[in-house]
């Protein structure tokens, strides 16, 4: 068997000051400043003839949708790299810009346009370049691994309650219902959700639990450790299922990496190299924040990541036989079908007056799902139906194609799975593995928004809501992931 060679390419993709923010969509999240720069890192690695490229942004989504396509064509243009070989991630990071116009943001469309248009050419560009450094320093690399477990750090938002699942929210605001979920406001929001769903509010505080998390998580903290022959760190793969929510509102409308940004420059100050942080299957997985701290808590949140990754280097073992190995499948998944627009208008009118009776008479638990439906509803239809590139979201009909993606490092697998993937996909993955060095890399080679099983569009959850793909995608998802996982073995 042929060396490991290994390189790291990096290039800045900070955007312009003024481009609309991605975090939660609100009207006014336009940029006013850069709290600390965005990074594109490609981590390129070579045995023999095989060379293979992993791509990662400090972004929300990888592009949207299959657009991921034209960020592996340009560098198959300009590199030596074949596009099949090359896996394009981010962070997803929620204080980055948007891809798209919303016409949510208070700037017109067309401003809108000519900042975030020509900043998404910008950005494939120095993708292509941060290869070419990458393919210009291959070096003999080793590879170890390990994991450390993360507890205490991140909670799942989707709360079992006595008639079903919900979001951990606060909806005593003045701006409505969401899903922040801040610290302070936990053991009293599933209380204050039955209030607004109608139930007496003596009677909320008698017999509904407190609103606490209870939810799985996946506390791995895996860690890929690749060094030169004199053991300096050449790149560190980490891969953790949490959100990177730190910085969302009231957190001032600034550009920043988030918790990532952090661990990764704790962790280059520290070894040397070059930190990719890879989101794992956190669909529904949020860090514990405190209210309107942001900046610190991304700081926070950065630095016990960071020393997790300390603590798995120092107890990380060599992989004696590093065979590098790739592997893919695209799948056809059928999109969601929608009552036509209009009717759609019309049938939210007739559940939120239904919702609203219901609330007055007390029948909280018609309330719930009414409410539900409106949400299924309604996300479409303002939520990402006001995407100016996904305003045919509801039109669409027939399948999209999905691809699942490994690379293996000798027993070390690292698994590409498109959209916001839930906890639960995740551990059922790792479970059938015949590795426990698998590490799931979510939002990566597409985003189709969530991806959930059938259970979870049946209770109602806000991941459910926010899918464009039918149910029973996740199910033939975590089919291919089980046989590709099983391929690259033998």
């Amino acid at each position: 068997m042929d060396e490991l060679k290994a390189a790291v390419g990096k290039e800045k993709i900070t955007p312009p000051v003024g481009i609309p923010l991605f975090s939660h969509l609100s009207p006014d999240r336009i940029s006013e400043g850069v709290h600390d720069d965005l990074w594109a890192r490609v981590l390129v690695l070579q045995q023999e003839d095989l060379q293979i490229a992993l791509v990662s942004m400090d972004l929300a989504w990888p592009l949207p949708e299959n657009d991921y396509l034209k960020v592996r064509e340009a560098i198959q243009q300009a590199t030596p790299l074949q596009a099949e070989n090359i896996m394009v991630s981010c962070t997803h990071n929620h204080q980055g810009p948007a891809f798209d116009p919303h016409r949510v943001y208070i700037m017109p469309i067309v401003k809108q346009q000519q900042i975030i248009y020509p900043w998404v050419q910008f950005l494939i560009n120095r993708i292509v370049e941060a290869a070419k450094k990458a393919l210009a320093n291959l070096k003999p690399a080793r590879v170890s691994f390990a994991k450390t477990l993360i507890t205490g750090l991140c909670y799942n938002r989707e709360k079992q309650i006595p008639d079903g699942i919900t979001p951990l929210v606060n909806v005593n605001n003045t701006q409505g219902r969401f899903y922040f979920g801040d610290t302070p406001d936990m053991p009293d929001c599933i209380r204050q959700q039955y209030v607004h769903w109608g139930m007496p509010p003596e009677e909320a505080y008698e017999r509904i639990p407190l609103g606490l998390p209870d939810g799985p998580i996946d506390p791995d903290l895996s860690v890929v450790h690749i060094t030169d022959e004199q053991d300096n760190s050449i790149a560190i793969i980490a891969n953790y299922a949490c959100h990177p929510v730190c910085c969302s509102p009231p957190v001032p409308r600034l550009i920043s990496a988030g918790f990532p940004g952090v661990m990764a420059e704790l962790l280059r100050e520290e070894t040397g190299g070059e930190c990719i942080f890879t989101f794992g299957a956190g669909g529904d997985i949020r860090p514990y924040r405190s209210s309107g701290r942001g900046f610190e808590e991304a700081q926070r949140v950065g630095f016990v990541l960071a020393t997790g990754v300390m603590e798995a280097i120092r107890n990380a073992k060599q992989v004696e036989n590093p065979a590098l190995k790739m592997a893919s499948r695209t799948i056809s998944v059928p999109l969601r079908e929608y009552p036509p627009r209009e009717e759609s208008l019309k049938m939210v009118e007739q559940k939120r007056k239904a919702f609203e009776q219901a609330r007055s008479e007390g029948r909280y638990r018609d309330a719930i799902k009414l409410e539900n439906e409106i949400a299924m509803l309604e996300y479409p239809l303002k939520m990402c139906g006001s995407w100016v590139g996904r305003k045919g979201w509801m039109e669409r009909k027939g399948t999209v194609p999905l691809e699942v993606q490994a690379i293996a490092i000798g027993d070390i697998v690292l698994l590409s799975l498109p959209n916001e993937v839930n906890v639960s996909i995740g551990l059922e993955i790792k479970q059938a593995s015949w590795t426990d060095k698998l590490l799931l890399l979510t939002l990566t080679n597409g985003e189709w928004m969530y991806l959930v099983k059938k259970e979870e569009f049946e209770q109602g959850r806000y991941e459910a809501i926010g899918s464009m793909l039918a149910p029973g995608a996740a199910e033939k998802i975590i089919e291919t992931a089980n046989q590709l996982i099983q391929e690259i073995k033998e």
